[in-house]
């Protein structure tokens, strides 16, 4: 079988920590290359994951015709140059989410790849493991009735001030982090927008990033609200209550690779504890990216989606600041 050749631009904690591993283990791809602004960390890398290739610059990395994709886990405002980059080096591209730091630069990148004819798809690894799956069938055979509204719980306790994730210049804070998993999150499971957003936002005194977001979703018939905080303890909990039952997932985003995860539905005839087989949702997100390259699957996240989840994240910005709903546009 042939393998795709991935490199990957960015020797980050994230990549290390979940991503190295799973990609490592697919058969449909191989981890080509691996470049760090530091080629000590880069050839530190390569030599305890066993990576052929290093390179202490990414110009380098996409110079290297035997790459055929790339995946981006550099910082949030670094997203836009480096997509670009790769897609005019024929790459095609996996970025990391949030993939830009408005709309508008969103629809910049994907224009600019669809003119090149690169795959450009949002890491949002969620959407490809087996519990969302089996909530969604839920919700689609009307097995709890019409949803009324989603409730996402998601927050973690981060006091570092020289963690990226803090770093106002480099699109911190805890909206773009966390908050983007629950504005997909609904948009996902009602399969639409919202129309109006309307939230309240609170700043951490020395980083400037917001440090506890919440907001309301208007989608018409039903509601999605969410709370996300970086100074909070770690918890997160997705919870769909709708006309004839409801949903919990208890573990959403941070899903376990080595224990089944658990979902518990209740109904009118009853409650059930569901425990879904273990699975590396990033492994299985970039195995569909590889699929989606190869022409063997259709896009399974369309690069729409990447602009249409940062419209939601920008009104809920524009809402804050003007203490007001904010249509989504």
């Amino acid at each position: 079988m042939m393998k795709l050749k991935i490199g990957v631009l960015g020797v980050s904690n994230h990549f290390i920590k979940r991503v190295v591993l799973p990609m490592q283990e697919l058969s449909n791809v191989e981890m080509y290359a691996i470049a760090s602004r530091s080629l000590n960390k880069a050839a530190e890398a390569a030599q305890q994951f066993n990576i052929e290739h290093y390179y202490g610059s990414y110009d380098h990395l996409l110079a290297n015709k035997e790459v055929q994709a790339v995946y981006i886990p550099l910082p949030n405002h670094m997203h836009a140059e480096w997509i670009k980059k790769a897609a005019n080096a024929g790459k095609h591209i996996l970025c990391e989410k949030p993939m830009s730091m408005n709309a508008e630069e969103a629809m910049e990148v994907v224009e600019y790849c669809q003119k090149r004819g690169v795959i450009l798809m949002e890491a949002f690894m969620y959407k490809h493991h087996p519990q969302w799956l089996k909530v969604r069938d839920i919700i689609r055979t009307n097995n709890i009735g019409k949803i009324q509204y989603i409730n996402t719980s998601f927050s973690y306790n981060n006091p570092s001030a020289s963690n990226i994730r803090n770093v106002k210049e480099y699109g911190g804070g805890g909206l773009r982090d966390i908050g983007c998993y629950a504005i997909s999150v609904p948009r996902f499971l009602f399969g639409k927008e919202p129309q109006r957003v309307v939230s309240l936002l609170s700043f951490h005194p020395e980083f400037g990033t917001d440090m506890l977001t919440s907001a309301i979703l208007d989608f018409g018939t039903a509601r999605a609200t969410f709370n996300v905080s970086t100074c909070a303890s770690a918890f997160q909990k997705v919870d769909i209550v709708a006309s004839a039952g409801r949903i919990t997932i208890h573990l959403p985003f941070n899903t376990y690779n080595d224990v089944p995860a658990k979902v518990t539905v209740e109904s009118a005839i009853g409650t059930r504890k569901l425990l879904i087989e273990p699975a590396d949702h990033y492994g299985l997100m970039i195995a569909d990216f590889a699929e989606m390259v190869e022409g063997k699957q259709q896009v399974s996240v369309s690069e729409d989606d990447a602009i249409l989840n940062q419209k939601v994240l920008d009104a809920v910005i524009r809402s804050s600041e003007t203490s007001s709903w904010e249509s989504v546009v």
